[in-house]
């Protein structure tokens, strides 16, 4: 998985997190849009089965897949010494609309995955994942869709952080539960009739820190949802740490 963060560079990389206007807002505990000096370690939350290594280095992850916009903006923040890390690279990963992962199609969402761990491809389709370079105050900027859900888990989006050539972070980001109730009314969410499961239900959630991983959101227009969010929160990592994994048995 080492392998993901070699080569690359922040040339060309754009975003940086933003103050969400009160009005339009979530106020989600964890969710932030800069670092100070009590930032903290983001928690370790389990890989899952999803993760491929090798995605393109691109802001725009979504090829084309309906859904409603989403500006999302990270800063990775160095915990030691409270500082932006440049040159980090961070991939994030998630399904579309209606549950499917990329690689996965094959896959029905609505079933339990086979395993909590590694599956193997059943194609090689990469919409919605992707890989940016943080750049001198540690942004990366991805331009991507709301998620959809799928059998057993909150709607979450998947990111790893590697610098130095190993990796530093694994981990999940979040939405508030009222703005994806409103987001599951909307098209093409509302074809999935499967049931959804809230943050409070999802076990990784409650038991792998969720609440310190909730995205702080803006409605681009406070008159519409569909029209898209920006979502951003601080990242806080240890560069010269390699975490151990979390398990998928919470």
């Amino acid at each position: 998985m080492a392998s993901l963060g070699a080569g690359l560079t922040a040339a060309g990389l754009v975003g940086c997190a933003s103050k969400p206007d009160p009005a339009t807002a979530s106020t989600a505990p964890g969710a932030a849009t800069g670092a100070t000096c009590d930032t903290v370690l983001a928690p370790e939350v389990v890989e899952g089965p999803y993760f491929i290594d090798g995605r393109q280095v691109r802001a725009d992850i979504t090829e084309g897949k309906p859904g409603v916009p989403v500006t999302l903006r990270l800063k990775v923040i160095s915990v030691p010494d409270c500082a932006p890390l440049p040159n980090a690279t961070v991939s994030i990963w998630h399904c579309d609309a209606l549950g499917y992962y990329s690689g996965y199609t094959k896959n029905d969402p609505d079933v339990q995955a086979t395993s909590g761990v590694h599956i193997e491809p059943t194609d090689d389709l990469t919409f919605l994942r992707g890989v940016q370079v943080s750049d001198a105050a540690g942004a990366v900027e991805f331009r991507t869709i709301y998620p959809g859900w799928y059998f057993g888990r909150a709607i979450h989006i998947h990111v790893k952080v590697f610098h130095g050539g190993h990796v530093t972070h694994t981990g999940q980001f979040y939405f508030d539960d009222p703005i994806t109730d409103q987001v599951a009314a909307l098209e093409p969410y509302r074809q999935h009739d499967f049931p959804r499961l809230r943050n409070s239900d999802d076990r990784y959630f409650t038991r792998q820190g969720g609440l310190r991983s909730v995205l702080a959101t803006t409605q681009v227009d406070a008159g519409s949802l569909a029209a898209g969010l920006t979502a951003s929160i601080t990242v806080g990592v240890d560069p010269d740490a390699t975490p151990a994994p979390a398990t998928s048995r919470p």
